[in-house]
């Protein structure tokens, strides 16, 4: 997954290089469709299966998203990147992917999203003992797994974070609902 990482590393600091060279010529807003079509198009491709990756990588993709903001907002390296990330309402990058996989657990629960995906996922059964978790009819069984890449699957990463929410953003009735939470 490391080398992925580098990879996209390298594709966005060859658009970010780009578009600092041009950025005096634009004015914010145009910047800000370029940055959200060149950076964050890429930065959000297959970035559920970048769920669990290292700390490092995370990072790395982080300063990348820092850097894109802060040369909408024409700063300097040393501007602190959470208050413009927060004004331009980016989620930081491993809530965004986080947010992607909490997306398709829900499409999955509500029988929104193709089939190979609702059955990656089961419902918890707490069997014959009676749990106070029991009652809860939104909770999902988080399967067990012998190796730190099935960890990172689908189908353990996506309940572990779908068990960790609030009930009641569980229970969202559809997409919408689930995203303005």
């Amino acid at each position: 997954m490391s080398d992925y990482v580098s990879s996209l590393c390298r594709s966005v600091n060859f658009h970010l290089r780009n578009l600092r060279r041009i950025r005096r010529f634009i004015d914010q807003s145009t910047c800000a469709h370029a940055v959200r079509s060149l950076i964050l198009s890429r930065l959000d491709y297959c970035n559920s299966l970048l769920a669990g990756i290292s700390q490092s990588d995370i990072q790395r993709l982080q300063s990348l998203q820092n850097r894109a903001a802060r040369l909408i907002y024409q700063v300097d390296r040393y501007t602190p990147a959470s208050p413009l990330l927060r004004e331009l309402h980016w989620l930081p990058v491993q809530q965004r992917i986080h947010f992607k996989v909490l997306l398709h657990v829900h499409n999955s629960f509500y029988h929104l999203s193709p089939v190979y995906l609702q059955e990656l996922i089961a419902k918890y059964n707490p069997g014959h003992r009676n749990l106070r978790s029991s009652n809860d009819n939104t909770r999902l069984a988080i399967p067990s797994t012998r190796r730190s890449a099935g960890d990172r699957s689908f189908a353990v990463i996506g309940p572990r974070l779908w068990n960790a929410l609030p009930s009641h953003i569980r229970a969202a009735p559809n997409v919408q609902c689930f995203k303005n939470f």
